[in-house]
């Protein structure tokens, strides 16, 4: 005899469904992420002191301010203080996990990639023809216009909106045919025109800006670390989850009003 979770007017929605449904409508990663979650972290006890400073830090970045503001933060989160009180202490708990596991491989992940976390701000023009480029790079060289210039009335990318400049932005995220020219470029540095998807390109690197292990670095590869390993323990799980039969999706027909 199934047993019902919830009724939902007509519909009855059992528990041996629950799994399926989690499945069914996308849910059941975020479950499985939450439970190994609580697996991993359920014997960190925070201190006082830490859930504190964890807690002012939460209000602050969401810019809630007095018990007026909380309580409609509260109400447009569907929560209340006892339910984010406790959403915060499991926040808490992953957040010491992260660094309890991860922060003895920071060091080492970016000495690896640290090239490819150093950011650069460039100018770009892209134009249709290599004569057109070529011309383009020639008044940049003998200083008849500024790259800005040059870049707001000719470019076709959308760095005509910002007058050629882009950036900051790390080189990882570049393609390599720029990424490559910015990489030994020195500041000021002009390229000659060279093809790049369907367009000629001009080039020129305006500042580098290297990488540092400073705290948001350091937190963002700790994160990076914990993604990958959460992520791949989740996969695993879920898909062990499918291949049983608690998994398998059952119809939900709401019930006719004659039934």
């Amino acid at each position: 005899m199934p047993t019902r979770w919830i009724k939902i007017d007509t519909l009855d929605v059992d528990l041996e469904v629950i799994p399926g449904l989690l499945d069914r409508y996308n849910l059941l990663p975020t479950f499985i992420r939450r439970l190994l979650e609580t697996k991993h972290t359920h014997k960190i006890r925070p201190s006082k002191e830490e859930q504190i400073f964890f807690n002012n830090k939460f209000l602050t970045d969401n810019n809630i301010k007095g018990k007026d503001s909380l309580e409609t933060w509260l109400s447009q989160n569907g929560l209340d203080e006892k339910r984010l009180d406790l959403m915060l202490y499991e926040r808490l708990q992953v957040e010491i996990f992260k660094q309890d596991s991860f922060d003895k491989n920071v060091e080492s992940i970016y000495l690896k990639r640290k090239e490819s976390l150093d950011r650069v701000m460039y100018s770009i023009m892209r134009v249709e023809t290599r004569e057109e480029a070529e011309e383009l790079h020639l008044k940049l060289e003998e200083k008849e216009a500024s790259f800005a210039e040059l870049a707001s009335d000719y470019a076709l990318g959308s760095e005509k909106e910002f007058n050629g400049m882009i950036g900051p932005v790390e080189l990882r995220v570049l393609d390599p045919n720029l990424s490559e020219r910015l990489k030994i470029s020195k500041t000021g540095q002009l390229w000659p025109p060279f093809e790049f998807k369907s367009f000629w390109v001009v080039l020129r690197l305006e500042k580098h800006l290297p990488a540092s292990l400073d705290e948001n670095m350091r937190k963002r590869l700790r994160n990076e670390l914990y993604e990958e390993f959460i992520n791949k323990e989740v996969l695993d799980l879920v898909d062990k989850i499918r291949k049983t039969d608690t998994s398998k999706i059952k119809q939900l027909k709401p019930k006719s009003k004659k039934e």
